[in-house]
């Protein structure tokens, strides 16, 4: 269809049958005190999750919200003995019943723990072991396994400290070997670990060589320290924000590892846990986990029992009461949501991983080796009618840059004018080009994802409008995940003109911005870009560091190796009577629920939630 503004209007009336996910923009965090210079190991760090010096953190003190969730003193305790707080239920009803935290798992997955598989990871993930650091509702570094951390002189050396009162339940002590072991099992080229690049990122000593097979994994930077409870990290680079990377931790069992490999965590014959949570029940569409008797008292959670189902759509097993939590994905359930009053209120929506879809090319051959032609493109992707149109607030924002708003160094409102909508300026930059597209242009979309169709749409319009005011044609592409991917990641690449996204794997820009990066996801290659996050990278001065960053930010929108249509936020309905210090509002995250990292042991949610004494009314019997 030719009229843009016909074509937009039959978009909306498919909007009112459902192809949405929703969202919400979150405030900017605030930046962090630096600690002082090389200073002591502390009992209980908690460092902000944006960067500064690259110190051991300032000891830990009790936030407004653990003390708001504190258990007062009484006789309503949970099944491992831990007491309840003042309005929590009887323990019989400490028990939720859960959707997964993903969007999607692979059916017929076996892996339950980070360590094992990224992308193939079952229902119940990530409960089974303690990560290194957590985070908290405001994204902040805090404790997890270690107790303490702290970096050597040189910068290239990080010890931390295993808190001593950490067992398995099968008895045997947490020590800096279960790491060790987890560290050498990703890094085989045996394994085919799925996310190895993210430690690569952390440049630890030998890693990349051992996956390569280049160097013997006993040579990896990752080794027992001068006690059993000690581990220690060297890299090749001064890495700041290390502990931060440190969130994607949770160990494997170096016995169990051994005996039985890494799905050992999927049978509750096998499984052994340092986590909250002790398996009892496993199928690829039912889990149920129980509380951890063995914890430290701290790390025990208030809940008794949580079960994990994978129902067909989410927000109808949360209508009909089979599930306590539900993530909306489509037009239809933000519909539903914002009609009815009770999931008005139940409904919150979250910045999840700040995730952004962009528009990208394959630059190194014509016609997107030339810069003011990606320029050209740049400038017709009319955001604000198009948000309105297909995907509007609460479901999606406008996104001008990579950075979305919240995120650490976010700049968006300062580029915007970059690659706002200006089909005049698209045409005279395309003369300036000398470049003229005959062939017809394939724009592919990796779909898979909950809004999908809102996607493909928004990328017909776009393809609508190059055609109109460039007369290019560009023929739009449903191409499923794995595909797309394989064909994203091929040297050379397979996708000559894209439409994809990406969400934070820790809050810092050196995360986001280094998709860009030479001979990273794609082949913009430019060495000045390099150069500053080369630059910035170990910078310990965060007014600089943040600078650093904010150039590079702009080079990607100004010689637009990207176009940056949108940022996608989930939407989660929650049960009333679901409490706990997660659930209080955050400086930074201020929706009521679990965001980012989510369920599993990232973060203090699966501990500090519990059920509050209005479910009598409505459930009078706890769940099974």
């Amino acid at each position: 269809m030719k009229n843009h503004a016909r074509l937009l209007a039959t978009l909306a009336a498919i909007l009112a049958l459902g192809m949405i996910a929703a969202c919400s923009a979150q405030p900017q965090p605030p930046a962090p005190q630096a600690p002082a210079a090389n200073a002591p190991a502390q009992s209980a760090p908690a460092q902000s999750a944006q960067p500064t010096a690259a110190q051991p953190a300032a000891a830990a003190k009790p936030t407004e919200q653990a003390k708001a969730a504190a258990p007062a003193a009484g006789g309503n305790v949970n099944n491992v003995g831990k007491k309840l707080p003042d309005d929590a239920a009887p323990s019989e009803q400490q028990v939720l019943v859960l959707t997964n935290d993903q969007q999607a798992q692979s059916e017929g997955a076996r892996f339950m723990d980070i360590m094992a598989s990224v992308y193939n990871r079952a229902l119940g993930n990530d409960l089974f072991s303690m990560p290194l650091i957590r985070l908290n509702k405001d994204f902040e570094v805090i404790p997890g396994a270690a107790k303490s951390w702290k970096m050597s002189s040189d910068g290239k050396t990080w010890t931390f400290q295993i808190r001593d009162d950490l067992n398995w339940s099968d008895g045997t002590p947490v020590t800096a070997e279960d790491w060790v072991a987890s560290f050498r099992h990703i890094a085989d080229p045996k394994t085919g670990y799925d996310f190895g690049w993210f430690f690569e990122e952390a440049n630890i000593k030998n890693f990349k060589e051992a996956e390569a097979g280049t160097a013997k994994l006993e040579d990896i930077g990752v080794k027992a320290g001068s006690n059993p409870k000690e581990l220690v990290f060297e890299t090749t680079k001064v890495i700041p924000y290390f502990p931060m990377l440190m969130l994607y931790t949770p160990p494997l069992q170096a016995k169990q590892l051994a005996a039985k490999g890494p799905t050992y965590n999927s049978d509750p014959a096998t499984s052994v846990s340092a986590g909250p949570w002790i398996l009892k029940e496993w199928a690829n569409d039912r889990v149920v986990v129980e509380a951890n008797p063995k914890m430290p008292d701290d790390l025990k959670p208030y809940l008794n029992k949580v079960i994990f189902i994978k129902p067909k759509n989410e927000l109808q097993a949360y209508q009909a009461g089979e599930v306590d939590r539900a993530r909306s994905g489509s037009a239809a359930d933000v519909k539903v949501i914002t009609s009815d009053p009770q999931l008005s209120k139940d409904a919150s929506p979250d910045v999840g991983d700040f995730r952004v879809h962009y528009f990208f090319f394959d630059m190194s051959k014509p016609p997107f080796d030339n810069m003011k032609v990606r320029q050209a493109f740049a400038h017709l992707f009319d955001r604000e009618t198009i948000m309105k149109t297909i995907l509007p607030p609460p479901a999606a924002k406008p996104a001008s840059s990579f950075l979305a708003p919240g995120f650490p160094g976010s700049n968006m409102d300062a580029l915007k004018d970059y690659q706002k909508y200006d089909p005049e300026l698209a045409k005279k930059l395309y003369a300036e080009s000398g470049v003229k597209i005959t062939d017809k242009l394939t724009l592919q979309v990796r779909v898979g994802n909950p809004i999908e169709e809102a996607l493909v749409a928004m990328s017909q319009v776009y393809a609508d409008e190059i055609k109109k005011q460039l007369g290019v044609d560009v023929e739009v592409q449903r191409v499923e995940p794995k595909v797309f991917m394989d064909s994203l990641n091929a040297k050379p690449t397979g996708i000559q003109f894209g439409f994809v996204s990406y969400g934070m794997d820790y809050l810092d820009q050196s995360n986001m911005l280094s998709v860009f990066k030479p001979g990273g996801r794609h082949n913009w290659n430019n060495q000045k870009y390099q150069a500053l996050l080369d630059q910035a990278g170990p910078e310990q001065d965060k007014a600089k560091r943040d600078q650093l960053y904010k150039d590079a930010e702009k080079m990607i929108v100004d010689e637009a190796p990207a176009v940056f249509a949108l940022q996608q936020f989930d939407v989660w309905t929650w049960r009333p009577w679901i409490s706990g210090a997660t659930f209080k509002p955050g400086k930074v995250n201020t929706a009521r629920g679990i965001g980012f990292p989510g369920w599993g042991t990232f973060s203090p949610a699966s501990i500090d939630t519990y059920v509050t004494k209005d479910v009598l009314q409505a459930r009078p019997n706890p769940p099974k």
